[in-house]
């Protein structure tokens, strides 16, 4: 795997598209690419946007304050960019090897100045996860020795032990390892966190389940129960309902045959009563005597008329009698109220005694004449407002002429009357002999009415019996439909029971329903809800002993992976020690170096109470858990004694790292390396030793070497030059050596 291209746009200095070309030699080698240029051109733009692309997100190692920086921010003559967007593209002609699947690799990082970041492998959407992990697959390192820029070529000298560990483990490869490992150590931690939940869920559920457990035994026990009830029930209310309906029919019988009796006994009376009132009608005696005294009364009624006319004209004749014989004799007035409310109360009187049906004629008589009298002697008490004239005044004659006339019409009145008396006595006496055979009759229709009455009576008793039994079918009903409602329909069945029920049946139906009310009333869903927690129970207990398998399989391959990276980190260390030291020694001309890989600490004994938490985060990291420790670095140079290396000076530390990196990329060639200004600390004879280092190296690493060394220079096959014009924008200028080099021999 190489790398073949850079597309940079609005990417630092790189306003517009810009591409970088790694092109191999003529046989097909890996080249040493020269990167070249003025200060401030921008030339180291380049390996930081090798840097992005791979998913840096160090600000401080992109020489950037914040994350837009790394956009192109215009200048006096430019406007600046919207986005920055950087396209590493790789060749991987041996997709077996790698285990990448595609023969070109396109990742693509891009930052809109919203904020908004994008990354894509071959023009699809992917994580920062998804382009580590593939980095590290390839080989590549993403932070490491991959991009050494300016400041980090003793980066790993002054760092700490296991910062320096985590260099040399993806410089020796393990880094897809670790990575596997770190995922499957995420898991484990998902896994005890979805054991956690599923024991959380199913600790949850064991009490609803076991109470459901209950409820499902205690409803298996009911329904044994309630079918023992049942045909209990169907027995006992069957007997029940059986002689309820016997006695029903029986007194329906007897009642219908009281009724039919009574109905033809008032058939009977209805017909003599028929009778009867025919006899009425021929010889209606109390209609016969009431037409005869209305006769009479209507004739005595005249008779008083003409009796209230006579007085009326004897009170006037009186009147006038008095007038004529007696003076006017003053009266007070009280007196005069008085005397007359006395002559209306014995008129009234008057009027009482003729209404009577034989009236006292002598009574009538007495009182007219005390009323005459009285009458005659009120008039002549009263006074007149004037003298009355002197001649007496003569009394009119027509008063006579109507009193002639009334005595006439009285004598006519009496002696019809008289004649209508005489014919009810004779109507009377020929009722006499009529009466005998009604009477007759009257016994015979009282005898059948009593008959009638004494069949009624018996109706009404067996009504009232027939009533009392089908109350108490109600009442079987009514307590079928309470607590046995499914014999409902099977009581209206004749064949329904045939036997006899036990005498203990009632206190037995008792008894069983009160077991069923001990166990009281279970919903018909607890079944339905017991079969779906305990489906739900076994389901998180399967997925449970799956996650538990899964955790174990987990741990193997944690376990597996962990004896893989120590053994191949120990072949490594041991090849690195030998790279180091002779790389050491190639640039110093002597000395000693070595890496030196440091021993866990021997743990004290566990103070009281931390034992327990020391094992809990044992149990928590998992078995294979990476133990090692980290590297020291000692080194001596020629002619010197002393060991660690923060004794260096500038210059020997810049030759110490140069060593080192060139012996992780001896021990596990990358397959690019890019080397940001990395000699620029060294003099010309140690220049000429790294520029050799790395031509050496170049048939198994691909350099991109961005520099100002003329030694370095000498070793490219490829030289970009980047210079930056007055609108503060990159440019790139490309010459192959090798075919400059061509044209000289040619000419």
């Amino acid at each position: 795997m190489s790398l073949k291209r850079i597309e940079i746009q609005g990417f630092k200095t790189f306003a517009q598209k810009t591409t970088v070309e790694f092109r191999p030699d003529s046989g097909g080698q890996r080249t040493v690419t020269a990167v070249v240029g003025p200060n401030g051109s921008g030339k180291s733009n380049i390996a930081d946007a090798i840097r992005w692309v791979m998913g840096e997100q160090s600000l401080r190692l992109l020489r950037g304050k914040k994350s837009e920086d790394v956009i192109f921010s215009g200048t006096e003559k430019r406007a600046r960019s919207g986005f920055a967007e950087v396209t590493m593209v790789l060749d991987n002609p041996d997709t077996e090897k790698t285990g990448i699947g595609t023969e070109e690799i396109q990742i693509t990082r891009r930052l809109y100045r919203d904020g908004q970041s994008e990354y894509e492998v071959n023009k699809q959407g992917a994580r920062l996860s998804d382009v580590a992990l593939l980095l590290a697959q390839a080989g590549i390192g993403q932070r490491t020795y991959s991009v050494i820029g300016q400041g980090m070529i003793d980066q790993v000298l002054v760092a700490s032990p296991m910062e320096r560990r985590e260099f040399f483990d993806e410089a020796f490869g393990l880094k897809p390892f670790q990575m596997k490992r770190t995922q499957a150590v995420n898991k484990m931690e998902d896994s005890r966190k979805n054991i956690g939940q599923i024991e959380l869920m199913m600790n949850e559920l064991g009490p609803r389940l076991s109470l459901l457990e209950k409820q499902v035994k205690r409803l298996a026990e009911r329904e044994r129960i309630e079918e023992e009830l049942h045909a209990i029930e169907k027995a006992y209310y069957g007997h029940e309902w059986r002689n309820l309906d016997v006695g029903i029919k029986t007194m329906t019988a007897k009642f219908q045959f009281a009724k039919n009796e009574e109905t033809g006994l008032e058939a009977q009376a209805q017909e003599l009563e028929s009778k009867l009132t025919e006899m009425e009608k021929a010889t209606p005696q109390a209609d016969g005597f009431r037409e005869h005294r209305a006769k009479i009364d209507a004739l005595r009624e005249q008779r008083l008329g003409f009796r209230e006319q006579e007085l009326k004209l004897e009170t006037k004749r009186a009147v006038a009698e008095v007038r004529a014989e007696k003076p006017w004799v003053p009266l007070p007035l009280t007196k005069i109220i008085e005397q007359v409310e006395s002559f209306k109360s014995r008129h009234e009187s008057l009027k009482d005694l003729l209404a009577k049906e034989t009236p006292d004629l002598n009574a009538i008589r007495t009182q007219v004449g005390s009323l005459l009298t009285d009458t005659q002697d009120l008039i002549g008490k009263l006074q007149r407002p004037a003298p009355e004239p002197e001649k007496t005044p003569a009394i009119d004659t027509t008063l006579d002429e109507e009193w002639n006339q009334i005595q006439t019409q009285k004598a006519a009145i009496d002696a019809q009357i008289k004649e209508a008396e005489q014919t009810l006595d004779a109507w009377q006496k020929e009722e006499d002999g009529k009466r005998s055979h009604v009477f007759d009759t009257q016994r015979a229709l009282t005898k059948l009415r009593h008959d009638a009455q004494s069949a009624e009576r018996r109706a009404s008793e067996a009504s009232i019996e027939l009533a009392r039994l089908e109350t108490r079918r109600e009442g079987v009903l009514a307590d079928v439909r309470m607590h046995a409602p499914q014999l409902e329909e099977e009581l209206m069945r004749d064949e329904f029971f045939q036997g006899d029920a036990p005498s203990d049946t009632p206190a037995k139906m008792q008894r069983l329903r009160s077991q069923l009310e001990w166990i009281g009333g279970i919903d018909p869903e607890t079944v339905k809800e017991y079969e779906e927690t305990k489906k739900r129970a076994d389901e998180l207990d399967i997925q449970l002993n799956d996650i538990r398998d899964g955790l174990r399989a987990l741990e193997t391959i944690v376990a597996e992976l962990d004896s893989t990276i120590n053994e191949r980190a120990k072949h490594a260390f041991e090849r690195l020690n030998k790279e180091f030291a002779r790389y050491f020694k190639t640039l110093f001309g002597g000395g000693e170096a070595q890496i030196i890989e440091l021993q866990p600490e021997v743990k004290a004994a566990p103070v009281d109470g931390q034992e327990d938490d020391e094992e809990e985060e044992e149990e928590a990291a998992g078995p294979g858990r990476d133990e090692r420790q980290g590297i020291d670095i000692m080194v001596t140079p020629p002619g010197k004694r002393f060991k660690s290396i923060s004794l260096l000076s500038g210059g020997e530390r810049a030759l110490t790292s140069i060593a080192l990196i060139c012996a992780i990329m001896g021990t596990n060639p990358s397959p690019f390396v890019v080397l940001d200004e990395v000699d620029a600390a060294l003099d010309e004879t140690n220049s000429r030793k790294f520029a050799e280092i790395v031509a050496s190296l170049a048939d198994k690493t691909q350099f991109i070497v961005v520099t100002h060394n003329r030694a370095t220079m000498a070793k490219a096959s490829l030289l970009y030059g980047v210079t930056m014009g007055d609108d503060g924008v990159s440019q790139l200028l490309s010459v192959s050596l090798e075919e400059v080099e061509k044209m000289r021999n040619n000419t």
